[in-house]
């Protein structure tokens, strides 16, 4: 029988394959309007897909980045290989050329994606999509607001309530329980709460904990220790833990789903909001620093991008289908 774990990396397996192909589809040329059809359908069958397309897509282009120069050329010739077979044949994986530029976007997308910890997060007690919020009360009256792309886990039994952060960010409001301690585990640290309202986001280099109740106690996987209270935040890794800095009270907005900018840079903003929804959001650095003031909806990406050429000199451009890039609009500035 096979397990669930193995139906699911069998199927990312897949994914990763068909997206590769899909990719080198797009490197080999304009593609025809039945093509681009086919495409968006593979593209808008489920999460996985998109969940493929989004590593394909950004790997790739750290991988493209960092050739060398003969592997450069050696790229450079596969792709142009590619596009001379699509004169006579669209199936990409039918040829040998096609089949190295597949092969080495799955080599380096094996390299980039910790697929246990993928299987991990979907195996988890609770996860959610990208773009999915969910709210969770436990048994003892805990409260857990999960994020977009997050995975939690709970361990509870008659001498403690342990709660583990697979993925993501949570928001946590304690219920009381004095015979039984809490804890959060994380990928770097133990977190213990003292009767508190909490929320942590896991990063590629650190975590950022930030306290508006109560206290939580930091302790590393490298035995470094802090206690942070109400209105204050902190970044830690797994050797050690940044300075105390003021918490920010619109990090939680997110639970309710509404991302709060106060004097928000562009950037920053584009950041957070990739976080809720599938593809790739790009700012150009000339307006980058732009800052916004507002309260924008996390679950309606066309309402929110309307929202910031409303209030920014800017204007949302689509790439492709997947990709948006946020420019600078040449027409404001030449009215002014």
């Amino acid at each position: 029988m096979v397990s669930a774990a193995s139906a699911d990396e069998a199927a990312k397996r897949r994914a990763l394959a068909e997206a590769a192909e899909w990719f080198a589809e797009w490197q080999a040329g304009e593609m025809s309007a039945t093509e681009r059809q086919r495409w968006q359908a593979w593209w808008d069958a489920n999460d996985t897909h998109r969940w493929a397309w989004q590593q394909v897509e950004g790997v790739s282009r750290r991988f493209t980045d960092n050739l060398g120069k003969d592997e450069r050329q050696t790229a450079d010739s596969v792709i142009s290989l590619a596009r001379q077979r699509r004169r006579g044949r669209r199936h990409l994986l039918g040829g040998l050329a096609s089949f190295a530029l597949v092969s080495v976007l799955t080599a380096a997308l094996w390299q980039s994606t910790p697929l246990p910890r993928l299987v991990q997060q979907w195996g988890a007690d609770y996860h959610t999509a990208t773009g999915e919020i969910t709210r969770i009360e436990l048994e003892d009256g805990t409260q857990v607001w999960l994020s977009s792309a997050s995975a939690l886990d709970v361990d509870y039994d008659h001498q403690r309530r342990r709660l583990q952060l697979v993925a993501g960010e949570v928001l946590i409001k304690t219920g009381k329980d004095p015979e039984r301690p809490f804890y959060l585990d994380t990928r770097r640290a133990r977190l213990t709460p003292l009767g508190t309202h909490f929320s942590v986001r896991q990063r590629q280099a650190d975590e950022l904990l930030s306290v508006f109740e109560g206290a939580v106690a930091i302790q590393t996987h490298g035995d470094a220790s802090q206690v942070v209270d109400a209105g204050q935040q902190a970044s830690y890794a797994a050797n050690g833990i940044g300075e105390l800095n003021p918490a920010d009270g619109n990090r939680a907005a997110w639970a309710n789903g509404v991302l709060l900018a106060e004097n928000m840079l562009l950037k920053t903003f584009a950041a957070e909001l990739s976080q809720h929804h599938h593809g790739r959001l790009e700012v150009d650095p000339e307006v980058a620093n732009l800052t916004l003031l507002g309260a924008f909806p996390l679950d309606d990406l066309e309402r929110t991008l309307n929202m910031v050429e409303t209030t920014l000199p800017v204007k949302v451009r689509r790439v492709m289908p997947w990709w948006i890039k946020i420019e600078a609009d040449e027409t404001s500035s030449s009215e002014e």
